[in-house]
């Protein structure tokens, strides 16, 4: 299907051939055509509600201000710097994020202060979604999901030596010359399922449940990891069984999306279960319930401050294969009613 979901509409060619030039690269940093993202500890930077893309041509907010643009530069200079990627229009204007977290708290307060801009100011990247378009979303959480590897990635798994980057931060090379292992950037594929199931009479109902690591009332979707040597059918019939005790067959794959927090790939699907009989896992589920598409289209948002059942995240792939499945379902019982 056509995927317009959050994070999956990436403006830009991440010319993976291109960074490996590491004169290249230095020529895009230092061009003044170059773009640069600012990050701090799970935050970008915001001029009133726009995300703060800094250029030296010109950047929102600093009204030509050479003092306020060597500020900018003084950090590019001194803070791990990652590219992006160049645009698809063929000017191959380049991106890159700063990744300014190794400064602390004070130091980060004072380097805005220094700026002297009115209503700039760093803003968690989950709770900005909404100031947003699906390309800028798409654009930041890559970045996010790279600086999260990057530090990760900081030193070597098999030896234990410092790492270096490489190929403008998509690779890390071990610096012990008796290891120099590579390392590369990681995804974690998630398989994330509505479970639905037919009655022999009344309407088809799906399964929803409550996690512990989400709001009370917000009712989602079963979803887990896939394990080493699983496919991501038999992913989805083992989460479900293992979550719900539910038996389901007929796994069709819906859509994917891309899920920085931290770094993984969701994968969805809609499957048939071959009974309602539940068996909670209950240090997983707080709790869990069969419901009609009637019955969803009741539910409240998440975030409404109201009582009762609310809906997962509008930019989720959750959503999405809820709001599919009342889609279909709402649509069936019209064509039965017009026959």
């Amino acid at each position: 299907m056509d995927n317009s979901l959050t994070f999956c509409q990436m403006p830009l060619d991440r010319a993976s051939t291109l960074r490996k030039n590491g004169l290249w690269l230095q020529d895009k940093r230092t061009s003044e055509d170059s773009h640069f993202y600012f990050f701090w500890r799970g935050k970008f930077l915001y001029f009133e509600q726009e995300i703060c893309i800094f250029s030296q041509k010109s950047t929102v907010g600093l009204n030509d201000n050479i003092f306020n643009k060597k500020l900018f530069t003084d950090v590019l200079d001194n803070s791990p710097v990652t590219f992006l990627g160049t645009n698809n229009n063929h000017n191959e204007e380049a991106h890159f994020v700063c990744n300014l977290s190794p400064m602390n708290e004070i130091e980060i307060k004072q380097w805005l202060v220094n700026l002297a801009i009115e209503d700039i100011k760093f803003i968690d990247f989950r709770r900005s979604i909404s100031l947003l378009n699906h390309q800028q979303a798409a654009v930041l959480s890559y970045a996010k999901a790279l600086i999260h590897w990057q530090q990760s990635a900081l030193f070597c798994g098999c030896c234990g030596g410092k790492t270096q980057a490489m190929d403008g931060g998509h690779r890390r090379i071990c610096v012990n010359e008796s290891c120099q292992k590579q390392h590369f950037p990681r995804t974690d594929p998630a398989v994330i399922m509505l479970v639905e199931y037919q009655p022999q009479s009344g309407p088809a109902v799906c399964l929803l449940a409550e996690h512990h690591r989400t709001p009370e009332q917000v009712f989602s979707t079963l979803a887990g990891f896939v394990d080493p040597g699983e496919s991501l059918e038999e992913a989805v019939t083992r989460e479900v069984f293992e979550e719900a005790g539910i038996e389901v067959s007929n796994v069709c794959y819906i859509d994917s999306q891309p899920w920085p927090f931290p770094n993984s790939l969701m994968i969805g699907f809609i499957t048939q279960a071959q009974s309602m009989n539940l068996c909670l896992e209950e240090a997983e589920l707080r709790s869990a319930g069969w419901f009609t598409a009637q019955q969803l289209a009741e539910f409240n948002e998440w975030g409404d401050e109201v009582d009762g059942p609310k809906l997962p995240r509008k930019e989720s792939i959750s959503r999405l294969l809820i709001d599919l499945w009342c889609e279909r379902q709402l649509s069936a019982t019209a064509d039965l009613i017009s026959e």
